[in-house]
């Protein structure tokens, strides 16, 4: 994404949707990482999961060889398997309403080459993921990332149409023995802007490829401090209002709330360290908490928008467990999200979390035939 993307390496379209529809957000995104040099998520520039960070500049990265080992002249080939789960959190008085999209585990393969590779992952149907009991979501995810060894530029937009309730039991006791289905809504929407740029102090030692089971290995342990800034939008809206009727006395003032938009611009800051256990495997953490000035507005059934000017709040975490030698790598890569939170009176809050597992080999290869001629891929 994370790449949550502030979580997600790779970019993903989870739903055909035309590109005329958010031809307004596509240049935004493609503006943003124009205009601000790269963040966060994989090493390159990525288009539709296409890395093209060496498609003009072809050399290998300088790094201190003693703490990092590039492959970036290996074919790597891996299975891969992930998911990315969303919450959002309605908070009454006394309990939190949990509205979920409904999201599927991947499975796949996908491959890397200097400046070219992608994935391809079908959808798996089962570990949760059941459309009969709790309907459809309907996805739509893009992220460019733009990166070089100090510093990072990320562009993303995350959209999500369908939810159903998580806890259904604040609706009615052992709501699933009476019911088939989980309460669901067709018409609330999740959308999801942002920009991040981030500035790595100690970029020669530390690997942030080898952290998402890229392209480079981690030899010795190492870690660097991080700062940036970030703009969020965010908007969450639907037909009638976002507390169900049953729910209405635990939310006095809410009850009435159809949709919240917000807005933050802030800096954050943090630590990332890996750890080297033995020659082949490490453990990758990182923790960047970030302030912001918040604007949200929020709209409702029965009066006219307020809007609210104050401070608030987000944060990314990631953990990464892996494996790494000069024929195979793979691991465990783990993020979770918080965005555009307030420090008093938040209604709504969001989470995104993010799990991805690689298992894969590096080969040496020889570009022949066409493949040979394309730029960069000599």
């Amino acid at each position: 994404m994370p790449s949550s993307s502030l979580l997600s390496p790779k970019t993903r379209i989870k739903q055909s949707v035309t590109f005329y529809q958010y031809w307004g957000i596509w240049s935004v995104l493609i503006l943003i990482c124009l205009v601000n040099p790269t963040t966060a998520y994989g090493q390159g520039l990525r288009l539709l999961g296409i890395p093209l960070d060496t498609l003009l500049r072809t050399k290998i990265p300088r790094v201190n060889s003693a703490y990092i080992t590039t492959y970036y002249g290996r074919l790597h080939l891996y299975l891969i398997s992930d998911r990315q789960d969303y919450t959002l959190r309605l908070r009454g008085l006394n309990h939190s309403l949990l509205y979920k999209p409904n999201l599927a585990w991947t499975l796949g393969i996908g491959f890397d080459y200097k400046w070219a590779g992608t994935e391809l992952t079908i959808k798996l149907p089962w570990l949760g993921y059941n459309t009969v009991q709790k309907g459809k979501t309907k996805p739509f995810g893009i992220s460019l990332n733009l990166n070089n060894r100090r510093l990072w530029i990320a562009g993303q937009y995350q959209f999500y149409r369908g939810f159903y309730v998580a806890n259904p039991d604040l609706l009615e006791p052992d709501w699933l023995a009476h019911h088939s289905m989980y309460p669901y809504r067709n018409d609330l929407k999740s959308q999801t802007l942002a920009s991040h740029v981030q500035y790595l102090f100690n970029p020669l030692r530390i690997s942030i490829p080898a952290s998402l089971l890229q392209r480079e290995g981690q030899r010795q342990a190492a870690g660097s401090w991080v700062i940036g800034s970030f703009l969020t939008y965010q908007r969450i809206h639907a037909d009638s209002a976002l507390v169900p009727l049953a729910m209405q006395a635990d939310f006095p003032t809410e009850s009435s709330i159809q949709g919240v938009n917000s807005l933050a611009l802030g800096v954050d800051g943090g630590y990332m360290q890996t750890i080297v256990l033995g020659k082949y495997y490490f453990i990758n953490m990182s923790l960047r908490p970030g302030l912001s000035l918040l604007v949200t507005k929020t709209t409702f059934t029965n009066q006219s928008p307020l809007t609210h000017l104050g401070l608030g709040w987000q944060g990314l975490a990631s953990l990464t467990l892996g494996y790494s030698t000069t024929r195979y790598y793979g691991g465990i890569y783990a993020s979770a999200a918080l965005t555009n939170r307030a420090f008093r009176d938040g209604f709504v809050h969001t989470e995104t979390d993010y799990i991805r597992l690689v298992a894969g080999k590096r080969l040496r290869y020889r570009p022949k035939g066409l493949i040979k001629k394309l730029p960069g891929l000599q």
